[in-house]
């Protein structure tokens, strides 16, 4: 807990230095569309559209993940239900072969 708390204040202090030492004006120009700001917005946004994008290309992947391993755990609990009466039904014989044949 420390060590996050520590490094969420180190984390600040960097942006912090940052945002100052970017505070120029720049200008983006894209697709006919021209945008002037602080130079340290657009690269706030850049990056968040770029973590943004990374996380929908990564999206579908997950869900398939995701219904496969609900499947999985559907069949484990199947098997594990049928592995439990042949157990008991293994028991049964057993102790019927061990008593002479009389139950």
């Amino acid at each position: 807990m420390k060590f996050a708390l520590v490094a969420a204040i180190a984390l600040s202090m960097v942006m912090a230095f940052f945002a100052v030492q970017n505070s120029q004006s720049a200008q983006v120009t894209f697709m006919g569309w021209y945008f002037n700001g602080p130079m340290v917005i657009i690269l706030l946004l850049t990056f968040g559209s770029g973590v943004l994008a990374t996380l929908l290309a990564m999206l579908p992947g997950s869900l398939r993940k995701t219904i496969e391993i609900k499947k999985l755990k559907s069949s484990l609990s199947e098997c594990s239900a049928k592995t439990a009466t042949l157990e008991k039904k293994q028991q049964i014989n057993d102790s019927t072969i061990g008593t002479g044949g009389q139950p």
